[in-house]
């Protein structure tokens, strides 16, 4: 596919779907040759914006279209499943927006048919692009750190807006959204401490979610508890709305290591990280953040995430995003509010339902 120009269609334009524009048309080699909305308003206002010379407001038809490539999915979560579905049995490869899918058996479908039909699947886990991600996952593989034995990461927000906008009433809906800030900005945080950490099998959860604050249907605040194969543990905390006193937004990522440890945070668009270790028993801390500086890893590979996907069509080889990475986080999610419902640990292993083999080999 590398020597052809490459076709592609994107369906759902209200959200996320919007912003590809920017990217796909820096591409030299992409073409949008489709779009698909419900609303013929945003639909014919991006495909004049953009000239784009197919418009469609039912997605089956546009699949219809031999010539396009692939497919950017960017709707609301219960639409993933099906539509992705639908694009593969047309012979699509496809970037879904995140999560993959509303539960891991969903997923799991989605991922097999993809590898049963040669084609290509990812998920829009944009985490993996942030600088402070890049740093870590570099330290990390450079041993900088040592064994890591512990990490926390934290996306927490005082106030988030489209959880109260009826443009986007469905996320507060358990049976169009799946869940709260667990599935939407948690998602983001597994895929991103698991991808810096170098995907290590998950053993058990444990986690809390809850709505207390707003009272909406779905959560808006969680905690999670992730041991790990090898022995390490994971946390993940985040909320949609807080009563946070110091700050409005940060996320933030902490690595325990044997060698040195790591706290980076990104606040109101601002990155910082410190590095260092501390030596035994003088308490003497020797500081090596001039080492790794986010601002180095703003322009290393990945920039863009959808960018990405394209040159793995081009290069035939997998995304940095497989559709098993993000099976992967969905299963997770699963077992955390498995965990948050009953109030008790998940294993993982004894749950095939939830694990779907997902235990990695390696481990």
């Amino acid at each position: 596919m590398s020597e052809k120009q490459i076709q592609v269609g994107i369906i759902g334009l209200q959200g996320y779907g919007g912003t590809y524009f920017a990217v796909l048309s820096a591409l030299p080699y992409v073409t949008v040759r489709a779009v698909c909305d419900t609303k013929e308003e945003v639909l014919n206002r991006a495909a004049d914006k953009h000239r784009i010379p197919l418009r469609f407001t039912d997605y089956k038809k546009m699949l219809e279209d031999e010539k396009i490539d692939a497919v950017f999915i960017a709707t609301p979560h219960f639409l993933h499943y099906r539509m992705t579905m639908d694009a593969l049995q047309a012979g699509k490869h496809v970037f879904c927006e995140k999560p993959l899918a509303m539960n891991a058996k969903e997923a799991k479908e989605m991922v097999e048919t993809a590898a049963e039909r040669g084609l290509i699947l990812s998920c829009h886990y944009n985490r993996r692009q942030s600088s402070l991600v890049k740093l870590l996952k570099d330290a990390v593989n450079k041993e900088v750190l040592g064994d890591i034995y512990a990490a926390h990461v934290k996306w927490m927000a005082r106030y988030t807006p489209f959880m109260f906008s009826e443009d986007s009433a469905w996320r507060t809906e358990k049976s169009k959204a799946g869940g709260g800030i667990l599935i939407g900005r948690g998602s983001h945080m597994i895929d991103a401490v698991l991808s810096v950490l170098g995907y290590p099998a998950v053993r058990s959860i444990s986690a809390n979610v809850c709505s207390r604050l707003t009272g909406l249907e779905v959560d808006d605040y969680c905690m999670l508890l992730l041991r790990l194969k090898n022995g390490s543990t994971v946390t993940i905390e985040c909320s949609y709305e807080c009563n946070l006193p110091s700050y409005k937004e940060r996320i933030s990522y902490q690595l325990l290591g044997t060698k040195a440890g790591a706290y980076c945070a990104e606040e109101n668009g601002k990155e910082t990280c410190s590095m260092g270790y501390c030596r035994f028993p003088e308490e003497e801390w020797i500081d090596i953040s001039d080492q790794f500086s986010p601002a180095s890893y703003q322009s290393s590979y990945p920039e863009n995430m959808i960018a990405d996907f394209v040159e793995a069509l081009r290069e035939g080889r997998k995304p940095l995003i497989t559709g098993e990475d993000a099976l992967y986080v969905t299963a997770v999610i699963d077992a955390a509010y498995q965990s948050a419902g009953q109030g008790r640990e998940i294993i993982l292993e004894e749950n095939p339902c939830i694990s779907v083999n997902l235990i990695k080999s390696s481990e």
